[in-house]
C-alpha cells in the first residue's frame, strides 16, 4: 500500500471512530458532565503510556487551555442530551470559523478571501440551525446554545495552542484530557452534587467510550498526518459530522430537523470552501488544525 493511501486510511478510520461520539453520548444514562469526566479521564490515561517521559513538559498556559477543554466537552455532551446529535455536532464545528476573529484579535492573523467566503456560508448554516433546527423537545434551545458554546470553547483552545506547537501532540492530548477531567470534577463538586459513581456496566461503557472514541482515533489521526497534508486530512475527517447524525438515526431513531440538515450542509460547504485545494495546497485543517494550531495537535471533543 502506498504511504499516501495508508495515511488516508488512518485519517478516515479516525473520523469514523470520532463520529460515534453522539451515539455513545446518548446511549449512557448519566449526567452529561459525569460522562464527560469519565471519558476524558479514561482517554487521558490510555494515551499517557504512549508518550515517553522525556517528552513530558508543562507550561502555565496549559492550565487555562485544559479548563477550556473540560468546558468544551461538558458543553458538547450536555448539548447532545438536550438537542439532536446533529445540532450538537454541527454547532461545535463552528469552531472552524470562530478562530478567524480570535486569530485577528490575539495573533494578528488575517484571513484569506476564501476563508471569508467560508465563514459567510457557515454563518448562514448557523442562522438556519439556531432559528429552525428544533424537533419539539422542551427547552431545546438550551442544547443549541450549549452547542454554540462548545464551538466557541473549541476555538479558544485552537487559538491558545498556537504557542504549544513544539510539544508532542499526543502529550498535549493527555494534558488536555486529564486537566479537562479535573475541571469537570471541580465543576460537579462545587455545587455539592459530587461526581456520579457509575455501575460496573457504565464504567466499562465509559472506558470504551474514552479509549475507542477518543484515544485510538487520536493516534490514528496523528499517524495519518505523516503521509497526508493537514488540509487533506481535515477534509477526509469531515466524515465525522456526516456520519455522526446517521449513526444516531440508524440506532436510536433520532432524525434531525429538516432545517438542521440544510444548516449542516451550509456549514460543510463553508469548510470545503475554506480548505479544499485550489491550485496549491490549502492551509491547515479544521477545527483546531487551522491557522491557530497544527492538525496533528487538535484536541477532540
Amino acid at each position: 500500500m502506498r504511504p499516501t493511501t495508508r495515511g488516508r486510511a488512518f485519517v478516515l478510520a479516525a473520523g469514523i471512530l470520532w463520529s460515534l461520539g453522539g451515539l455513545l453520548g446518548k446511549s449512557v444514562a448519566m449526567d452529561p458532565l459525569g460522562i464527560a469526566f469519565y471519558r476524558s479521564l479514561f482517554a487521558g490515561l490510555a494515551l499517557l503510556p504512549l508518550v515517553s517521559p522525556r517528552r513530558w513538559a508543562f507550561r502555565p498556559s496549559m492550565v487555562p487551555l485544559g479548563i477550556a477543554f473540560g468546558s468544551m466537552i461538558g458543553f458538547y455532551l450536555a448539548a447532545i442530551k438536550l438537542t439532536t446529535a446533529a445540532n450538537a455536532i454541527y454547532l461545535q464545528y463552528t469552531a472552524t470559523f470562530w478562530v478567524i476573529p480570535l486569530g485577528m484579535l490575539f495573533l494578528g492573523e488575517h484571513p484569506s478571501r476564501r476563508a471569508l467566503w467560508g465563514v459567510a456560508l457557515a454563518m448562514v448554516g448557523i442562522a438556519v440551525i439556531v432559528a429552525r433546527g428544533y424537533d419539539g423537545r422542551p427547552d431545546e434551545w438550551r442544547g443549541v446554545a450549549l452547542g454554540l458554546a462548545s464551538g466557541a470553547s473549541f476555538a479558544v483552545i485552537a487559538t491558545g495552542m498556537r504557542g504549544l506547537r513544539e510539544h508532542d501532540p499526543t502529550w498535549l492530548s493527555v494534558v488536555y484530557n486529564l486537566l479537562g477531567a479535573a475541571t469537570l470534577a471541580a465543576w460537579m463538586t462545587v455545587p455539592g452534587r459530587g461526581i456520579p459513581t457509575p455501575t460496573a456496566g457504565q464504567a466499562a461503557f465509559l472506558a470504551v467510550f474514552g479509549v475507542v472514541q477518543m484515544a485510538i482515533p487520536y493516534v490514528l489521526f496523528a499517524r495519518g498526518l505523516r503521509d497526508v497534508s493537514a488540509a487533506e486530512a481535515a477534509l477526509i475527517a469531515l466524515v465525522e459530522p456526516i456520519l455522526g447524525p446517521i449513526w444516531v438515526a440508524l440506532v436510536l431513531g433520532e432524525l434531525p430537523a429538516p432545517a438542521t440538515v440544510v444548516g449542516g450542509m451550509f456549514l460543510l460547504l463553508g469548510i470545503l470552501c475554506r480548505y479544499a485545494p485550489s491550485g496549491r495546497v490549502a492551509g491547515a485543517g479544521p477545527p483546531t488544525a487551522g491557522p491557530p494550531a497544527s492538525a496533528g495537535s487538535r484536541p477532540r471533543r
